[in-house]
């Protein structure tokens, strides 16, 4: 029975040498992908919360909805405006 011989091992051409180059993985680097890493100043920690009827939810969530943002940055953009900040 023949020895399984180690990949080094085998004969190939150069051809043939580059596609298992290129299909070993093992060695590839991978990117990390995503955004880089915000400084921690810049990384929104805090929270605020606060109590709206059932109704001001549904207007709000209607109108971040119709300008296709989230609640969240709806909130965000109306109190800087109300603050000028």
């Amino acid at each position: 029975m023949a020895k399984i011989k180690d990949i080094d091992d085998i004969d190939t051409s150069e051809k043939e040498n580059k596609f298992i180059a290129a299909a070993d993985m093992s060695k590839a680097k991978k990117k990390k992908g995503g955004r880089p890493k915000k400084e921690p100043g810049q990384k929104a920690s805090e929270q605020i919360f606060i109590n709206v009827t059932p109704d001001e939810k549904v207007k709000i969530e209607a109108k971040a909805r119709e300008l296709g943002i989230s609640v969240s940055a709806l909130c965000k953009i109306s109190l800087a405006k109300f603050m000028m900040l």
